[in-house]
């Protein structure tokens, strides 16, 4: 099968890259890809039922990430490539957004139990 390179996108990440391509790379071992590195200087590559593509991941700015295939069969458009990465980065947005609700949520309570803490102790030390 012959391959040639190469695609290239810029992906606008919401909030905190590092973490979020972090969530992606699980979605990329278990799909029986295979991804190097760290944070968002990262190689990658991902199986298809056509054959698997390979490229890397940089952050270019604080929250642009930029994705460069670098082999791929021709039978794989990069409009295909697109996608798929487009449907890893987009679940993985999904997972952070909801962690940081779930952070959100349980912070407020930890507030609230410290502040119920605090009102319960006042009785207690002034009689």
């Amino acid at each position: 099968m012959k391959k040639h390179p190469t695609c290239a996108f810029n992906f606008k990440i919401p909030a905190d890259p590092v973490a979020i391509i972090g969530m992606v790379r699980p979605m990329i071992v278990e799909a029986g890809g295979t991804v190097d590195g760290e944070n968002t200087d990262i190689t990658f590559s991902i199986p298809t039922v056509i054959g698997r593509f390979d490229g890397g991941c940089k952050l270019l700015e604080p929250t642009l990430v930029n994705i460069t295939v670098t082999d791929k069969p021709d039978v794989i458009s990069c409009k295909m490539i697109q996608k798929q990465l487009t449907v890893y980065i987009t679940e993985a947005v999904k997972m952070y957004i909801e962690q940081s609700k779930s952070a959100a949520a349980s912070g407020e309570a930890a507030d609230g139990e410290a502040a119920d803490e605090e009102v319960s102790d006042g009785p207690v030390n002034g009689a």
